[in-house]
């Protein structure tokens, strides 16, 4: 319970105390004397080093610098060939950016970085348990902000894995942040399978309400494994679909660039957002939680 009640007190901090400097500072503060976990802060030079454009785009109208926050836990150091990454979605207040929300859904905004926020908090169970694996967690922090720098709607940026994304909508900001840091999982941790964390789309509460997680994969085995430890944990989840038609609606809504980053078409919402994610995880077993409703 105690890193479920932290990450709840990290969603509850207000969104003008708690920035990505912040939220880095936190977890830095809550491992510090953690002996099984390494952690690394990246800052914006750093980040922009990584060539993490993606990440960079969204937080170009805030004033808030951003962060990417790495955990690292050895649990079987003979086997790190045998490497999970979980990456977070961490925005500390989400404003929908140029696509700027209407009043009412700016409300719990703040709320927008509870994927960042359980992926670290899973890090402080792993410190208690200490189970004989090796994970890897990626947080990636910003505000998504509007301003005078702020990213226009229909910007082609280059993401750090070279794939070129469109900007269709600045309020489908979450998977761009996430894409970057799959890609740093990837590159520099290197992961063999990846669990992403995220309060990604409206879509997926319309079809699953607020109990229950919507998880899509491209790995049926993967999918059974974590569906058994939902149960053990008495978590709700429901399984949405992830198809090719997913990912070719998204492809086929721009004409300069390898994708959008929203799809061409109004229907399955969630599982577009899981399409793009998928662009990015190279054929590795990979499981996406929209924790939109349930966060």
């Amino acid at each position: 319970m105690e890193a479920v009640n932290w990450a709840r007190d990290l969603q509850d901090s207000p969104p003008n105390k708690l920035h990505a400097r912040e939220f880095a500072e936190a977890v830095k503060s809550k491992f510090n004397k953690a002996k099984n976990v390494e952690i690394e802060i990246l800052d914006k030079k750093q980040i922009e080093k990584n060539k993490m454009g993606l990440l960079l785009a969204v937080n170009a109208g805030s004033h808030h610098e951003p962060r990417v926050v790495i955990l690292r836990y050895f649990g079987d150091v003979k086997n790190k060939k045998n490497m999970l990454g979980l990456v977070g979605k961490g925005i500390t207040f989400d404003s929908g950016g140029y696509d700027l929300k209407p009043s009412q859904y700016l409300q719990c905004m703040k709320f927008d970085m509870s994927g960042a926020a359980v992926v670290c908090a899973s890090f402080l169970a792993l410190v208690q348990k200490k189970p004989k694996i090796n994970v890897i967690a990626v947080a990636c922090l910003t505000e998504n902000a509007i301003g005078g720098h702020a990213t226009l709607t229909e910007s082609v940026i280059t993401s750090m894995s070279g794939k070129t994304v469109e900007i269709n909508n600045t309020d489908a900001e979450g998977r761009l942040v996430l894409a970057d840091g799959i890609t740093y999982a990837l590159q520099k941790e290197k992961v063999t399978k990846i669990i992403t964390v995220a309060t990604l789309t409206g879509a997926c509460v319309l079809a699953l309400g607020e109990n229950i997680t919507g998880v899509m994969t491209n790995n049926r085995e993967f999918y059974q494994q974590f569906n058994q430890a939902s149960q053990k944990s008495q978590e709700r989840i429901w399984e949405l679909p992830l198809l090719p038609e997913n990912t070719k609606n998204l492809k086929e809504n721009t004409t300069i660039a390898d994708l959008g980053n929203i799809s061409n078409s109004r229907y399955m919402g969630a599982s577009n957002g899981a399409a793009f994610l998928q662009e990015f995880v190279e054929k590795l077993p990979f499981l996406h939680c929209d924790i939109a409703g349930t966060a």
